[in-house]
């Protein structure tokens, strides 16, 4: 589930009391933090970057085992058993419980991101007035109550979430009063990025990264360690008794959000008249952020984005369904599989900087965009490639071949955003930022539903047809490989394309002979 990143001021503050020796005071605001709470940015972005990793690990310790119970419910309605204990999961791999699984994880996860696409805009733009800090908190809270939704419902409500699973869609609406995952991750980059410098704010996101990460390889491990050995259950209950750990967090997170008063002469007209003024223009930026298509560079390289949806479902639901299902796993140990993928992901991330610098060297020449570019063409050939060895594999060793291989190319999002970046000034970035997130949300529509169809289509029709879901997400980065290999680099000289675009900050794009660059 991909989250729109929120931009920090122009000049980030630095929570401290005092200032550095080498910057001007009036560049680094204060804002007071109470006794208890952390000082130093340092303090900050490890608080926050710990929030990451909770946030991440109990996520993904949610996955498996809901996906599991949601199985399980349908295989009471399959067989007509109204017992209250759980099936034997290897007797629900049946062809018609695995399909309607297919179909309801794809819907569950067109349903949030609906959910995310109406509310992450205007809580993105509450952050900006009332504070970083209560909109954090109020998308946690959305959160909490969500992962606990679906609980409650098998709980409590078990004969009604067996003959309609359907239900349990709605938890997808507690999204609106918050925002969920989405938002707070957004809020939280937000957060680093207020208490950062300028020059401090890559090393700040790095260790955000690294928090995520982290989480991504803590939730499956301890999923699958904890499924395997006491069922679905224990796993929900450790990700329940989180959340007060996760809340009281923010009781030593200052709030990050300083607007000068010299800058803001407004301060005193009424809250509600205030917002307004700030939504609409938020709304005129997200609206100008559009204008940025014209610039035949940056639909292009969009496409990538729009297909990421598909890639996270397939690599997350469909990857554990697929593999459970054909090759006789139990979801446990699918889920055990995903922490090896978090390492080798990580690894790749880390060797980005070391290829970065070869690409750029003497011997090979590549230019700052003509590195980021051949990077991403490269990555998206490798999900390409893998999608299809996991799409012709008949055995899950050379399944998993495909898998390594794919995942090589795992940075494949981050290298596409350093991409289409080089095509609008800095003091645009945050337009740009809003056109990826609505083409990732976007996305989801050809994503969960899709997915789900072909793994159906797959089931019926048998044979190399069970790869179907594979072949999918290759023909899509196929297509958005195809766009990359048409991206032109941006002129060096931006004075007269920036007069022709009005000021929306899109540069243009250089000749035929500047190719070579790539």
């Amino acid at each position: 589930m991909p989250a729109v990143e929120l931009d920090a001021p122009e000049d980030a503050p630095l929570l401290a009391e005092r200032g550095r020796p080498d910057e001007p005071p009036p560049t680094r605001p204060r804002t007071k933090a109470r006794p208890w709470q952390a000082q130093a940015p340092g303090t900050i972005v490890s608080l926050v970057a710990t929030m990451m990793f909770c946030v991440t690990s109990s996520g993904m310790l949610m996955l498996i085992p809901f996906y599991r119970l949601v199985e399980d419910a349908l295989c009471h309605a399959f067989y007509d058993d109204d017992s209250p204990g759980i099936i034997d999961e290897m007797l629900c791999k049946g062809d018609e419980v695995q399909s309607r699984l297919a179909y309801l994880l794809g819907w569950f996860g067109l349903s949030s991101s609906i959910m995310t696409l109406l509310v992450a805009f205007p809580y993105g733009l509450l952050a900006d007035r009332i504070g970083r800090k209560p909109t954090a908190v109020l998308a946690y809270g959305s959160t909490a109550v969500s992962f606990a939704f679906a609980p409650f419902m098998f709980g409590n409500m078990q004969a009604q979430v067996r003959s309609n699973p359907h239900l349990l869609m709605t938890g997808s609406l507690f999204l609106l009063f918050g925002g969920g995952v989405p938002v707070l991750l957004a809020t939280l980059y937000a957060m680093a990025a207020d208490v950062s410098a300028e020059k401090e704010k890559a090393a700040s996101f790095l260790y955000l990264t690294f928090g995520a990460t982290a989480g991504g390889l803590a939730g499956p491990l301890l999923a699958g360690v904890l499924m395997a050995k006491y069922g679905p259950w224990i796993p929900v209950f450790v990700v329940l008794a989180m959340e007060p750990f996760m809340l009281s967090l923010f009781f030593f997170i200052p709030e990050t959000l300083v607007v000068e008063p010299k800058s803001h002469p407004k301060q005193d007209q009424p809250f509600l008249v205030g917002l307004k003024q700030h939504m609409r223009n938020g709304l005129q930026d997200l609206v100008r952020s559009v204008h940025m298509i014209r610039n035949v560079n940056i639909p292009l390289v969009l496409i990538t984005f729009l297909f990421q949806s598909a890639r996270f479902t397939a690599y997350t639901s469909t990857l554990a369904q697929y593999i459970s299902k054909h090759f006789g796993w139990r979801l446990a140990e699918t889920s055990l599989l995903l922490s090896p993928l978090g390492v080798l992901n990580l690894a790749v991330l880390v060797a980005l900087p070391a290829v970065s610098r070869i690409l750029m060297s003497p011997r090979f020449r590549f230019t700052t965009f003509g590195k980021d570019l051949f990077l991403t063409r490269v990555s998206t050939l490798l999900v390409i490639l893998g999608a299809l060895i996991q799409g012709f594999s008949h055995n899950v060793v050379l399944f998993l071949v495909g898998l390594f291989v794919g995942t090589l190319g795992a940075a494949e999002s981050p290298l596409a955003r350093a991409t289409v970046s080089h095509y609008v000034d800095a003091e645009y970035t945050s337009r740009l930022y809003a056109l990826i997130g609505m083409a990732e949300v976007l996305g989801s529509f050809i994503g969960g539903p899709a997915l789900a169809w072909f793994f159906d289509q797959g089931l019926r029709r048998k044979g190399i047809w069970t790869g179907l879901p594979w072949f999918y997400i290759a023909l899509l980065c196929g297509i958005a490989l195809v766009a990359l290999l048409f991206v032109k680099p941006p002129m060096k000289s931006l004075d007269d394309e920036a007069v022709r675009h009005e000021g929306d900050g899109v540069n243009g794009s250089a000749p035929e002979s500047h190719l070579r660059s790539c």
